[in-house]
């Protein structure tokens, strides 16, 4: 196994700064009334969500290090056609974050049982990176529930280069895990999960700090050493069979353009699609051009109903 001397891992924390500077300069959301953030109990977890719109349910799930402020540009765009829907996942935001429980397939469990709290019987499933990997989990788990998927650059078919074997129990690679949580951790200093522009909350929450609560250092350790960046095996990607669009950044450096020009080939019922000039977060970088690629598939697909007036 490779190890990683301290300089690499400082400069792969460099890097990943630099990344998260140019995918947070464009960040937009819309001028809107705020939404009301509010929780729902998903089988022992508390997980925070805003809901909002008429029409056939689109959920939106964030990557690592992620809340759902990520997709603040692309909900009222998509709230125009459809009833939307953005949680927290275990161990961001302002969710429950337990010592464990961070398998793909456990984070798929928490996602079902959430939906089902909250009435939701049938919806489109949009998750970006690492809940691409988890909205995929979802429709093999609960495939009834699932009638389109939308992955943007979804963490499914391999690591990420700045965690090259996050589950060995190596001193550095574990070295390279804590400094990963650390810089996530400091991170939500300056991309706080919140927004009063955008979602009104409860004071004591608006007072939440995920850089000063060592419970969300401790997730973010575990999520590296529980979750399963390659989930989408042979015989998994056979089964996926709901109509799916890739969407991919096309400068990522995450998860390179080729990652999702193979995975879009291995589903048997996907369509591929690139966001020009973003890189691993294209709905943050490119909220409007990422919001009409997933409305022109769900159109295509015959998913979405008229515009709520």
């Amino acid at each position: 196994m490779t190890r990683w001397p301290k300089a690499h891992v400082a400069a792969a924390v460099l890097i990943a700064l630099v990344l998260v500077v140019l995918a947070t300069s464009a960040r937009e959301s819309r001028g809107r009334a705020p939404l009301h953030a509010a929780y729902v109990d998903a089988g022992g977890l508390r997980l925070r969500y805003v809901r909002a719109g008429r029409g056939p349910t689109v959920v939106l799930l964030h990557g690592f290090g992620e809340s759902l402020i990520a997709w603040r540009g692309v909900f009222g765009r998509l709230v125009e056609h459809s009833e939307v829907i953005a949680f927290d996942l275990p161990g961001f935001g302002l969710s429950s974050k337990p010592t464990l429980g961070y398998e793909t397939d456990s984070l798929a469990h928490d996602v079902v049982r959430a939906l089902g709290a909250l009435g939701v019987q049938r919806a489109t499933l949009v998750g970006h990176s690492l809940g691409g990997a988890v909205a995929a989990a979802v429709a093999l788990d609960a495939p009834a529930m699932v009638t389109h998927l939308v992955l943007v650059d979804g963490a499914v078919v391999g690591a990420p280069a700045l965690v090259p074997d996050a589950h060995g129990s190596d001193e550095t690679v574990s070295a390279a895990r804590r400094a990963i949580a650390e810089y996530e951790a400091l991170r939500t200093r300056f991309t706080s999960p919140h927004d009063p522009h955008w979602i009104t909350e409860a004071d004591s929450d608006a007072a939440y700090l995920p850089a000063n609560d060592p419970a969300y250092r401790a997730a973010l350790d575990a999520v590296l050493r529980e979750f399963d960046f390659a989930y989408l095996t042979q015989q998994r990607a056979a089964a996926l069979r709901v109509p799916t669009l890739v969407l991919w950044g096309e400068y990522d450096p995450v998860f390179p353009l080729a990652m999702g020009r193979t995975l879009a080939a291995t589903l048997p019922n996907a369509r591929f699609e690139v966001i020009p000039r973003s890189w691993h977060r294209p709905h943050e970088e490119r909220p409007e051009e990422t919001a009409a690629a997933i409305t022109r598939f769900l159109t295509r697909e015959g998913h979405q109903s008229s515009p709520t007036p």
